[in-house]
């Protein structure tokens, strides 16, 4: 407050503050309170933390702010920072982290720089700021959610796994907890599931996706075998960054991909890596068609050829990314 008292006089009539990472400035909310009362003054805050404007500052903040979330690049948007030089492989690998591009373009430099952004997160944004005492089980829990992505995961799914598989105890509340700041991070969002028949929201289970594929293969490696996952996070992150909110649908015995919804309006999307077979495209449309009502269904995969039927498009999942 002082540093803006002598930087910017009261006689001023215009002025723009920035505060980055203001999370790191303790009680910073009192004095951006105090600065947004000024008519003469606009203030810009960022950070690195979904939980900043949270309880009761939101509160305190109620109709005297907009808050604006920034996505990692999409796949135009790579084009556009790369000079044409970025291709639909490398944005499955590398992900859309703007950094990227200040380096040459070398694959194992890529790598060291996004692992360097994962250790920075792990470290600063959730070790220091919780007060996290066991870093490597936190690292094990990250690599065990990169590698699920797609999958319906639980708590207790997690604590069973470790316990089984790697002789590992931990309480469920501590495993709710890494969630929470890991997503809390941006490093994963929490993709709850819908009940499509019932319109309603269901608590048991859920998906998680790594809010970029760069960072998940950083850590855990890039593997062929795990395409059909990595396809429908990109998918997700998509979705979510043309502002829908997403959930994985359920209609009886059948998994929805996801539900999409924005405006009070509902659209649903299966995603496959392709659809070689009649008996695959049988599967992948089926289970929208048995959905009775009438809003957009979409079935995305690698496929060239157009398969829509029934009033279900099919789009190539490049062509759905490219118009972001």
């Amino acid at each position: 407050m002082k540093e803006v008292e002598e930087l910017i006089p009261l006689s001023a009539k215009s002025a723009l503050i920035l505060i980055d990472e203001v999370q790191e400035i303790e009680h910073w909310e009192k004095a951006v309170i105090s600065l947004i009362k000024r008519p003469e003054l606009d203030v810009v805050v960022s950070g690195s933390n979904a939980s900043l404007l949270s309880g009761e500052l939101a509160s305190l903040l109620t109709g005297r702010c907009i808050e604006i979330e920034i996505n990692n690049l999409s796949l135009p948007e790579c084009i556009e920072f790369s000079g044409n030089e970025t291709d639909f492989q490398e944005y499955l690998r590398f992900g859309g982290l703007p950094g990227l591009y200040q380096f040459n373009h070398d694959p194992d430099v890529f790598l060291r720089y996004i692992q360097s952004v994962f250790d920075s997160i792990l470290l600063r944004d959730i070790v220091q700021r919780y007060s996290v005492r066991n870093v490597q089980l936190l690292k094990r829990i990250c690599a065990f959610v990169f590698d699920n992505i797609g999958n319906v995961l639980s708590a207790k799914k997690i604590v069973d796994y470790f316990k089984s598989q790697q002789r590992i105890s931990m309480g469920l509340e501590t495993v709710l907890n890494y969630l929470s700041h890991m997503e809390d991070a941006y490093l994963i969002h929490r993709v709850g599931r819908y009940d499509i028949k019932g319109k309603k929201h269901l608590d048991l289970g859920a998906k998680y996706f790594v809010n970029d594929p760069g960072i998940r293969n950083a850590l855990i490696g890039y593997r062929d075998a795990d395409i059909a996952g990595l396809l429908e996070n990109l998918v997700f992150l998509e979705l979510h960054r043309r502002g829908y909110r997403v959930s994985i649908g359920s209609v009886g015995q059948y998994e929805v991909d996801f539900v999409a919804e924005k405006s009070g309006d509902l659209e649903y999307f299966q995603v496959a890596y392709l659809l070689p077979s009649p008996e695959t495209v049988e599967r992948e449309f089926h289970s929208l068609e048995i959905i009775r009502d009438n809003y957009p269904k979409t079935v995305i995969s690698m496929d060239e050829m157009n398969f829509s039927r029934n009033g279900i498009r099919h789009i190539n999942l490049i062509d759905f990314l490219m118009n972001s």
